[in-house]
Formats: C-alpha cells, structure tokens, sequence
C-alpha cells in the first residue's frame, strides 16, 4: 500500500488567487481607461486626462473614474454636442464591451497561477 501525504496549502491558494485576480482586475480596469479616454469628449482635454484607475484592495474593488466638475454631465446628457469628438457613456460603453474580456481574463490568470504552483 502506498502511503500518499498531502499537504492542505489552502490559505496559500487564497492568497494567490486574491492577489491574482485583483492585478487581472486591474489590468482590465486600465484597458477599460484606455478606451474610456478615447471615447470621452474632448475640448481643452482636460476630461480626458482626468482619467484614472484606482485601488482599493482592501476591498478588492478597482475604480475606474473621470475627476472634472462636469464629467458626470458629460457622460449622463444624451443632448449635449460634442464637435471636437468623443460622446456621452464614454466610460459606460467600454465597461459593458469589455466585461466579459475581463472575467475570461481574471479566470485564465486565476488558473496560469494554481497551475504553477502544484
């Protein structure tokens, strides 16, 4: 009889895959950014540039956010012109077009990683 001995390293696999996921998250945060910059009305630039990814790991949440005093309206108002490009729910299109780009990606480093580990 062959006597197999394992050994439980299930915080340690906690921990990769928190830690795993939440840089796969963020990385995705940034490629949403990307786009959102891309798309968001520009007239001086000065939205565009606010763009930012924000950690907040002990709460394993990401931001993704625009820091003018009009950015709020200039993503809600489906009436407003925008002449010198960009448009409204220009954070909003690129989240919901890269959603599922995320998840697959969160779940593919989530398994490159345990898989390294055994």
């Amino acid at each position: 009889m062959t006597d197999h001995r394992f050994k439980w390293r299930g915080e340690e696999a906690e921990r990769l895959i928190r830690e795993t996921a939440f840089q796969a998250i963020r990385d995705g945060a940034e490629a949403i950014l990307m786009e959102a910059v891309n798309e968001a009305p520009i007239d001086t630039g000065t939205l565009r540039r606010s763009g930012t990814v924000t950690e907040a790991p002990q709460e394993n949440t990401v931001y993704v956010s625009f820091n003018t005093p009009y950015a709020r309206r200039q993503h809600e108002d489906l009436t407003l012109n925008h002449p010198r490009g960009g448009k409204a729910k220009y954070l909003e299109d690129p989240f919901k077009r890269n959603a599922k780009k995320v998840e697959r990606l969160v779940a593919q480093r989530v398994k490159a990683a345990l898989d390294r580990e055994e």
